[in-house]
């Protein structure tokens, strides 16, 4: 019977997370500073982190796991 393997990580993929989780943090604080000084309502901040801070790295992420792989293309 075959054994199954791991998918093999992408080279650079941890790198992207990395980054992706540090703008995600960073644009979270960011909402935060301006909803304590009072420039953003408390949706209008949740609203900016979720369009600005989760859905750019989001998709981002999506979009380079759906790649093909250029060592598997043409089978």
């Amino acid at each position: 019977m075959p054994r199954h393997r791991e998918p093999e990580a992408q080279p650079g993929a941890t790198r992207a997370l990395a980054i992706a989780l540090a703008w995600m943090f960073a644009v979270q604080l960011l909402c935060l500073v301006l909803w304590n000084a009072v420039w953003l309502t408390r949706a209008e901040a949740l609203v900016h982190w979720l369009a600005l801070g989760v859905l750019p790295p989001a998709l981002a992420l999506w979009t380079s796991g759906r790649a093909p792989r250029p060592d598997r293309a043409g089978g």
